[in-house]
């Protein structure tokens, strides 16, 4: 019982006793002393044990690792040697540096060392002298908040591709693909991957971002995230992206979220040079558009990092090529949910370009 509800308790007894008041009084305070010493000891170990409890509920989540790179750009070292990634986990929760060095069972000096490489690395940073994370982390909890704030953005998206749908079918007709093949078989790609992601990605860190070269780490540049994963059957959160296998001297790749374990080795849907040139012509037209939306929403993009306490541990383009991740995720389910496309019930669309 709280200690307010334990104070009335004792008001009301103090007023119907009054032979010996003094005598009461004394036993009272001592009994209200008692009382109130119990249920701070209390307050404390319960903080105690929440605090026990979120490091060790930490070890038993499952997170994803993901990258955004080009060509021979990602990590050079093992991340998930003496529990590194779980260390920029514990950072991004603010469960305190002792309460995780216990948990491991480190000395000191290995924690020093393992922050020392991970600041060398450009994974950690220090702010007011405690140590943050310098990669993009997601618990399941920050990835909800993340697409519920995304829906304003990915809306106007869908509003903007609807509006261009009729060209981009225009510019399908024109493929080889089409002559054999519908439009709505490979909606999904298009629209999705096509206008918004894997065609699309350098143009909007180009364009809106205003950066040339990812971030650098250790001599090479590349963003990278840690993600919580509650659903091991599907890709972190349900976002859409892409696979690739080098199988013979052909790329087989694979769009969509639920690539888990999954082995391509051949796809009928191939994509000629003169069809990527369409495709690139596709994406490139609808840039324009999709800058225009991002731009007009940039104070709100700049405030979602602040209020989500992003602006705290990494930088604004570290943080919004992983929410757009988020954005044109949410786009696609809504592109979907009205007809605009239809996602494969198996979750992927697999595809082969054409070597140059």
């Amino acid at each position: 019982m709280d200690v307010v509800g334990w104070c009335y308790i004792c008001d009301v007894v103090i007023q119907k006793t009054r032979r010996d008041k003094t005598k009461f009084m004394k036993n009272a305070a001592i009994i209200l002393l008692c009382i109130l010493t119990q249920s701070c000891t209390t307050s404390l170990n319960r903080k105690s044990t929440i605090k026990s409890n979120k490091t060790d509920l930490l070890f038993e989540m499952d997170f994803e690792h993901s990258l955004i790179s080009r060509g021979n750009n990602f990590p050079d070292f093992k991340y998930s040697k003496d529990s590194m990634d779980y260390f920029l986990i514990a950072l991004h929760e603010n469960i305190m540096v002792e309460d995780f060095r216990k948990k491991v069972g480190f000395s000191s000096d290995r924690i020093k060392k393992i922050e020392k490489l991970l600041e060398s690395k450009n994974w950690l940073h220090y702010i007011d002298g405690n140590p943050k994370p310098r990669v993009f982390i997601a618990t399941n909890a920050d990835g909800l908040k993340l697409f519920e704030k995304s829906l304003i953005i990915a809306n106007k998206i869908v509003d903007g591709i609807e509006g261009e749908l009729l060209s981009i079918k225009q510019k399908f007709k024109k493929t080889e693909i089409s002559k054999t093949q519908k439009f709505e078989k490979w909606a999904f790609l298009i629209l999705s991957n096509v206008l918004l992601d894997s065609w699309q990605i350098d143009n909007v860190e180009r364009m809106y971002l205003k950066k040339e070269i990812r971030p650098e780490r250790h001599g090479k540049n590349y963003y990278y995230s840690i993600m919580e994963n509650k659903d091991r059957k599907h890709e972190t959160f349900g976002i859409y992206g892409n696979q690739y296998e080098e199988i013979d001297g052909r790329t087989i790749s694979t769009y969509g979220n639920n690539r888990i374990g999954l082995e391509v080795r051949t796809s009928e849907n191939r994509i000629v040079l003169a069809d990527n040139k369409i495709f690139d012509e596709m994406a490139t037209d609808f840039m324009p558009k999709l800058t225009t939306i991002l731009d007009s929403e940039n104070d709100y993009i700049k405030m979602v990092y602040k209020e989500s306490g992003y602006q705290e541990e990494i930088t604004f383009e570290e943080f919004f090529i992983w929410w757009y991740h988020f954005i044109y995720t949410k786009a696609t389910d809504i592109m979907n949910d009205n007809g605009m496309l239809s996602i494969p019930e198996s979750g992927n669309f697999s595809y082969e370009i054409e070597e140059s």
